[in-house]
């Protein structure tokens, strides 16, 4: 998995997890899209490790 992939992640949850405190709601829109947009690094991730197997 590319490492500046696991930066990015890293980044986006302390953003989510920075907002949710901040306004004490894990149901803000800001938290929602944040959430979602780190699903999707998530499921690339995935992506990209089941590859790397298959390849070997």
């Amino acid at each position: 998995m590319e490492k500046q992939l696991l930066i990015e992640m890293e980044k986006l949850r302390e953003e989510m997890v920075e907002i949710a405190m901040l306004k004490q709601n894990f149901l803000n829109i800001e938290v929602l899209q944040l959430s979602q947009s780190l699903d999707k690094l998530i499921i690339q991730a995935q992506e990209e490790r089941r590859e790397l197997v298959k390849s070997r």
